[in-house]
C-alpha cells in the first residue's frame, strides 16, 4: 500500500510481510532530493532558509506503524523502552496504532492495532526518528540507535 508524503518521517512498508518481528526488515523506498546550489529564501528570516549544498535522499512516503512496531521490537526487545522510543499515546490514542504488552515474549512486547498497520505511526519525536533512521542505516536487527547518521547520547 502506498501512502502519501505528510511527515518528515516518510518511509515505506515491506507489503505483506509475513516475517516474525524479530526478523523482520523494513525496506524504503527513497526519493532524491537536491538541486544542489539553490539560493536560500529570505522571505521570513534574514538568515535565509532553504539553501542545500548537496543532493540526498529521504523517504519516499510515511512510516507506518507496521513499520515502527519492526523498529520497536528490534531496537527494545524487552519493552525497557530506555531511550522512550515509544509514546503510551501510541496505544491509547484512538489515532494510534501500536500497543506494548508487558507479559508478551521478549521481541513481540509490541504489536499493531487491528486495521492499523499501514497508517502512519504517530507521537515520534524528532529523537525517535534520528534513532529509527540510525538504526535503519545500521542494518536494523541490532544495530545501534545512537550512531549513524546521527549522533545521540541517552534519553
Amino acid at each position: 500500500m502506498r501512502l502519501p508524503i505528510t511527515s518528515s518521517l516518510s518511509l515505506a512498508v515491506l507489503a505483506g510481510s509475513l516475517i516474525t518481528p524479530a526478523l523482520a526488515v523494513v525496506n524504503i523506498d527513497y526519493v532524491p532530493v537536491g538541486n544542489a546550489g539553490n539560493a536560500a529564501d529570505f522571505t521570513f528570516d534574514p538568515a535565509g532558509y532553504g539553501a542545500v549544498a548537496y543532493t540526498y535522499q529521504i523517504g519516499k512516503y510515511e512510516v507506518t506503524n507496521a513499520q515502527y512496531t519492526d523498529f520497536l521490537n528490534s531496537a527494545d526487545p524487552t519493552g525497557a523502552n530506555a531511550n522512550g522510543i515509544y509514546n503510551t499515546s501510541m496505544g491509547s490514542d484512538i489515532r494510534s496504532g501500536i500497543t506494548y504488552t508487558s507479559g508478551a515474549a521478549s521481541g513481540s512486547k509490541y504489536t499493531i492495532r487491528t486495521s492499523m498497520g499501514d497508517k502512519p505511526v504517530n507521537y515520534v519525536s524528532w529523537y525517535d526518528s534520528a534513532r529509527f533512521i540510525n538504526w535503519l542505516h545500521n542494518g536494523q536487527g541490532a544495530g545501534s540507535t545512537e550512531t549513524g547518521a546521527y549522533t545521540l547520547s541517552g534519553n
